[in-house]
């Protein structure tokens, strides 16, 4: 089945997926007495914790400190829960598999979808706060839609790889969690590329993950498109990952409910 068959399956399900949509943000938020409120609560404690290392142990000087830490967050917290989730979704849903006929990566694209809800929800609420302190952003709003796309294609093509390494490898999460936090460190989400010594700005460019926070905040923070570099960088990155993950889904899929 080639991709263009592929993607109009996957728009002829897309009920299936707004269910399982539906299902993931319940199980998140139902029950929960601030809900999905929590979108914007978790990366607003963590935002001041590390805002007050670096401004009153550390002493750093920025200005508008926890906009620049808020800029990055949200978007890395979109990526690192899709990434985390998405990697066991397959092998958790497997009795689903087994007993409905249904394209297998709809799992991973409704867990990302989930988690795109989420951050978009956070976002929203936020967004008033940036353009309060620096009004020069919304000359450069329109292309926030842009980069959140790209995001989303490439944390998709990353999940559906990674969904379906963990069929056969279970001991993905555990290693997962190491490098996912091992990335954070590696992503300039509490920091600014201006912070890094030259010599080691070749590690931000070879993080995937990197030219897509720092557009975020060259959008939200600063107030300018990030430039032309960094762009291609985040949609040559999003290619690769997208096909990448769905060369390895077609290959695996006929496999998922005998390893799983």
């Amino acid at each position: 089945m080639n991709l263009i068959v592929r993607f109009k399956k996957i728009i002829a399900e897309r009920q299936i997926i707004r269910g399982m949509v539906i299902k993931n943000l319940k199980s998140k938020y139902i029950g929960s007495i601030s809900g999905i409120l929590w979108a914007v609560i978790n990366p607003l404690l963590i935002m001041l914790v590390i805002t007050f290392v670096f401004s009153q142990i550390m002493k750093t000087d920025i200005k508008h400190f926890p906009l620049l830490v808020l800029s990055a967050l949200l978007p890395w917290n979109f990526f690192n829960n899709s990434i985390n989730e998405s990697a066991a979704s397959i092998s958790s849903n497997v009795d689903v598999l087994r007993q409905f006929v249904m394209l297998k990566e709809t799992i991973p694209i409704a867990t990302v979808i989930t988690n795109l809800i989420t951050f978009l929800f956070g976002f929203i609420i936020v967004l008033p706060v940036f353009i309060m302190f620096n009004t020069g952003i919304v000359n450069y709003l329109i292309l926030l839609p842009f980069v959140v796309v790209l995001h989303f294609i490439f944390t998709l093509g990353i999940s559906m790889l990674l969904s379906i390494i963990n069929v056969y490898f279970k001991d993905l999460p555990q290693l997962l969690n190491i490098f996912l936090m091992l990335l954070f460190w590696l992503t300039p989400v509490f920091y600014s590329i201006d912070m890094i010594p030259q010599k080691y700005h070749w590690l931000i460019i070879a993080n995937p993950s990197a030219c897509y926070i720092i557009i975020y905040r060259a959008l939200l923070y600063q107030g300018f498109s990030g430039g032309i570099s960094i762009w291609l960088l985040a949609i040559g990155f999003a290619l690769i990952s997208i096909i990448s993950g769905y060369f390895l889904f077609m290959k695996k899929e006929s496999e998922i409910l005998k390893y799983a």
